[in-house]
């Protein structure tokens, strides 16, 4: 193993976060566990291991107009904060729930990889959400074919989702979304590990999947119990490829260069008949649509100076609105056009995205044969900036087969929200932990989401109190209030289950209980 491996961590070096980890941001207090920890074995074994993060949230508020009888606060379950996942305006403050179990059984040879998986358990299963339970959320082989001279290759097969872009050691980092992208859905990906020296090592990656769920009947209305499905949706297909070096010693470095193109051509999305209402899409037109990711990312670990990653990625898409199963930085197609390139962009656009995720610890930089068992401050700081590029018309074609004898024009740069817009967000973090059984950390963010409305800038300040068993335990239990700065634009992203520009709270009490084993 390189330098710096903690018994009980996953083996395989690749360029993949593994497939079994919960796709959640870093735990109250910046804690990234390591979720997937397979363990060296020659006879058939079954192996279990999990992540369970459970949470209360609430959120406060000032009722416009009380009269008699009503309080002028308002608390609301769920939050109605812009704390969403996956969203830019979101920043991880309301800590999610997932549970998270996994279970491989297999030999040296081949393992049969399923994991059990919800962000929202059955019992506490809440109206808005009806269709959010995953369950089965991978289920896949994992042949280790025997070492052909100096290559030792790996092929998994079956349906799985590995992310690539992560920022953090274990996890992607204080922000949610992966900065260059994932692909899900049934397929194959095989790795090849090529040990150049003897502390440099070439991994290569290649997979190609297409997306299970395929087109559904047409007639099926999209509704939050079917999980949103949708009839324009087509089957899907990804191809990806993956090429990494590292650099193992005592700090560890890592570098790597990432490719997905996703497309789509079946004949079965197409519609009868055009729906007005969504300016997004002509239903009885449907082009066949692509997306195009190039990615770098680089990681480099130092026992003393603490772990950084670093990353950024490029999107093109075309007539991209349809597409599922690839997930880039900005989100599958119908996120990408709706947030990022906007409704009359027709899926049609660029995406620019640049990130860093750096975390240390005091104690380990004043003294790196550190004891565990000593008060400690732990600092974590996140960047993401990203920029679009979009060609919006005023409308589509509207006659047989989008041939409008008035040719639709580009929309007038006063109103193009979404070309040429840049949005960052930065955050910083700090964990005193203090006592064996507690910590206190305080989190900043500033978000701004449009460069062309200053307006829609806010910040969150959100303070906590950390509880666990001694200085290093597999469970924390956290107290978090968090405050909302908006500013006089600030609204929730298209799609969003807040109550737009009516009704955000700017306060938060949460209360997270996590354990992973």
């Amino acid at each position: 193993m390189g330098a710096g491996y903690v018994p009980g961590y996953r083996m395989y070096q690749g360029l993949a976060l593994s497939p079994l980890s919960p796709r959640v941001g870093s735990a109250p207090g910046g804690i990234t566990p390591g979720f997937f920890a397979p363990m060296p074995f020659g006879q058939w074994t079954l192996r279990y291991n999990g992540f369970m993060s459970a949470s209360f949230q609430s959120s406060i508020g000032q009722r416009t107009a009380p009269v008699a009888g009503q309080s002028g606060t308002v608390i609301h379950t769920p939050p109605q904060t812009l704390d969403e996942y996956a969203s830019f305006v979101g920043t991880n403050t309301m800590p999610g729930q997932w549970v998270g179990m996994n279970f491989a059984c297999g030999n040296g040879v081949v393992t049969a990889n399923v994991t059990l998986n919800t962000w929202n358990p059955t019992a506490p299963t809440t109206y808005y959400q009806i269709g959010s339970q995953i369950f089965l959320m991978n289920a896949y082989l994992e042949f280790s074919i025997p070492q052909i001279g100096p290559l030792r290759p790996r092929v998994l097969a079956g349906y799985f989702g590995p992310y690539y872009g992560s920022l953090s050691e274990y996890g992607l980092g204080m922000y949610t979304n992966p900065l260059v992208g994932a692909a899900r859905g049934v397929g194959e990906l095989t790795v090849i590990e090529y040990r150049l020296r003897p502390t440099l090592t070439l991994f290569v990656e290649h997979g190609i999947m297409g997306n299970r769920n395929g087109n559904v009947p047409t007639g099926v209305v999209p509704t939050g119990g079917n999980g949103s499905i949708n009839p324009i949706y087509p089957a899907t297909w990804i191809h990806h490829a993956h090429v990494m070096l590292r650099r193992s010693g005592d700090t560890d470095v890592r570098t790597g260069v990432h490719y997905f193109y996703s497309w789509a051509q079946d004949d079965r999305a197409q519609q009868a008949f055009d729906n007005p209402t969504t300016h997004q899409l002509d239903e009885s037109y449907i082009k066949d649509g692509q997306i195009t990711v190039l990615g770098w990312d680089a990681t480099v670990r130092n026992p003393a100076w603490g772990y950084l990653g670093a990353g950024a990625s490029y999107v093109q898409g075309e007539n991209s609105q349809p597409l599922r199963g690839l997930l880039t930085f900005g989100g599958e197609g119908p996120n990408l056009v709706d947030r990022w390139w906007g409704p009359l962009s027709h899926g049609t656009g660029k995406l620019m995205a640049v990130g860093f995720n750096y975390n240390t610890s005091l104690r380990r930089m004043l003294r790196p044969t550190y004891s565990a068992d000593a008060p400690d401050v732990t600092i974590q700081a996140a960047f993401v900036m990203a920029y679009t590029l979009t060609h919006s018309l005023t409308a589509p074609g509207t006659g047989p087969l989008g041939t409008d004898p008035i040719a639709p024009s580009p929309l007038p740069a006063s109103v193009d929200t979404f070309n040429h817009r840049l949005r960052y967000k930065c955050a910083l973090e700090a964990v005193y932990t203090f006592l064996p059984w507690m910590a206190a950390a305080l989190r900043a963010d500033r978000v701004a989401p449009n460069s062309k409305d200053s307006d829609e800038t806010f910040y969150v300040l959100a303070p906590r109190l950390i509880f666990r068993t001694n200085w290093v335990s597999r469970e924390t239990f956290s107290i978090i209030y968090g405050k909302w700065f908006y500013g006089p634009h600030s609204h929730a992203e298209t799609g969003s289950t807040v109550t737009g520009d009516v009704g955000l709270d700017d306060q938060l009490i949460a209360f997270n209980v996590n354990m992973w084993w």
